[in-house]
């Protein structure tokens, strides 16, 4: 045993998103399987558990608030789903209504949804759609047979995918795809940081059109075969739920937010509005990356500053239910998004019940609105009935949709959604080279290394695993 080992040691962990509780949930499981004593502190300044994962039922209408579905393709959420009980609970999207529209050039045209038709049919599907013009068609097959070109140490997403498809490529299809999941401007954002699997599709098969038409649509969940997306059966809160019952005995202080953290000796301390708590041999900041950066500012100023220096938005996720009858068609696919040059108010909808299952009664359907981020932020002004007013209009003109609703919510994400800019990998390898003159000390969270659920349950397991080697040994292994 490892002089010391034997001594209880506290940790604590500040921030209880996902990532948060991913990291709380690994030191547990470390603490078992290793016979490490360990007593958890879990902080969060709000007044409940899960960051953006929220999720409502209402008169029988499941409200995913902030995200709806966890990714396949990268195994980390589903593989915690497993752990923790949910894999009955995991639900595919539903395939007799996938596909996905774009609202380009004053109308709805439909795109192949997935990666996994024949390339006969996604080529004649994008040729057909309409999203772009005839021109920027010729100019993204040029992709097939361009060279791969000169390996760039980073680039904006612009630059990366103007190059190989073209700037209306970029505008009419690209923006609204990555405004769905980052709200941001593709100029700025990093191709290497948010999607570096186009540049490795282009560095093995020299291009992208190539690499999409070959690649796999679906994923595997232990026995299961599953589309590219999938969800809960009662939304994504089940997952905070089900980890929460898991945590061992981990103290939860919620309506807690840290101000401080200060070396005292060989270990932390920690101040928070309720007073200050001493003794922790490891702390994990898991919170957003500007919070980490103001808690940081006197222990490690350089590495605070370059957290303070990454951008977040803001956005919001407006609900309309209503009765299937009132709407007349049925709306087709999973939603629509919008193209910035389209000069909309709203960056997209999802029909949720068509996406998925157990999302409303039989006779309901329900429809979910994206505003915010760097195209439609100034929106946001306008109170909440102004949001609603401004969907319904976006609704009606886009989509045809004149019916009344039976309720509405309202969800605002301040400051929510962090922007991984050019020059973000540099960034974030700086603040890990800085924070390893102080072990025992580590950060997570979607600010840092993935925002979508299944890279922050990743990094926070991994970060988790991180402190208890450094407790268990006294090293830190460096980061994979």
């Amino acid at each position: 045993m490892t002089p010391g080992q034997g001594e209880l040691k506290r940790v604590a962990v500040v921030g209880g998103g996902v990532a948060g509780l991913a990291a709380a949930y690994e030191l547990a499981k470390q603490a078992r399987e290793t016979g490490l004593p360990l007593s958890i502190d879990l902080f969060e300044s709000a007044d409940r558990l899960g960051g953006a994962i929220l999720t409502e039922n209402v008169d029988g209408y499941v409200l995913d608030a902030g995200p709806d579905a966890v990714l396949t393709l990268k195994p980390w959420g589903l593989e915690l789903c497993r752990e923790i009980g949910l894999e009955d609970e995991i639900i595919p999207t539903q395939d007799e209504h996938r596909g996905v529209a774009l609202f380009s050039r004053g109308a709805l045209r439909s795109l192949p949804y997935g990666t996994g038709s024949s390339a006969v049919r996604k080529i004649r599907a994008y040729v057909s759609s309409g999203v772009v013009s005839w021109p920027a068609k010729l100019r993204m097959a040029a992709d097939l047979v361009l060279p791969r070109g000169e390996q760039r140490a980073d680039e904006s997403m612009a630059d990366f995918f103007g190059r190989r498809l073209g700037r209306e490529a970029v505008e009419r299809i690209v923006d609204p795809l990555i405004a769905g999941i980052y709200s941001g401007d593709p100029d700025k954002l990093s191709i290497y940081s948010t999607f570096p699997r186009f540049p490795q599709m282009v560095a093995k098969q020299r291009s992208i059109l190539l690499s999409l038409l070959r690649a796999p649509q679906s994923a595997r969940s232990g026995s299961r075969t599953l589309p590219i997306f999938c969800s809960l059966r009662n939304g994504l809160g089940q997952m905070v739920e089900a980890i929460v019952e898991r945590l061992d005995g981990a103290q939860v202080h919620l309506s807690t937010p840290a101000t401080t953290v200060e070396k005292t000796g060989a270990g932390y301390s920690l101040g928070t509005h309720a007073g200050r708590h001493n003794g922790y041999a490891g702390v994990i900041l898991a919170a957003p990356a500007w919070t980490t950066g103001r808690l940081l500012g006197d222990l490690a100023p350089k590495p605070a500053r370059e957290m303070k220096s990454i951008r977040y938005l803001s956005s919001a996720t407006i609900f309309f239910a209503y009765r299937r009858n009132d709407l007349g068609p049925r709306p087709r696919g999973f939603g629509f998004l919008v193209p910035g040059c389209e000069g909309r108010r709203i960056n997209g909808a999802t029909w949720i019940s068509n996406k998925f299952a157990h999302r409303s009664p039989e006779d309901g359907f329900l429809a979910r609105c994206f505003i915010g981020g760097d195209r439609t932020g100034e929106e946001l002004q306008a109170d909440d009935d102004g949001l609603v007013r401004i969907c319904k209009e976006e609704l009606r003109d886009i989509a045809g949709i004149t019916a009344q609703p039976l309720f509405t919510r309202v969800y605002r994400w301040k400051d929510s959604g962090p922007q991984y800019d050019v020059g973000h990998a540099s960034l974030i390898g700086e603040v890990d080279a800085a924070l390893a003159e102080h072990p025992g000390l580590e950060v997570t969270g979607a600010g840092f290394r993935g925002i979508g659920i299944p890279d922050c349950v990743y990094d926070g397991r991994e970060t988790a695993r991180r402190l208890v080697e450094y407790l268990r040994n006294n090293r830190t292994v460096p980061r994979r």
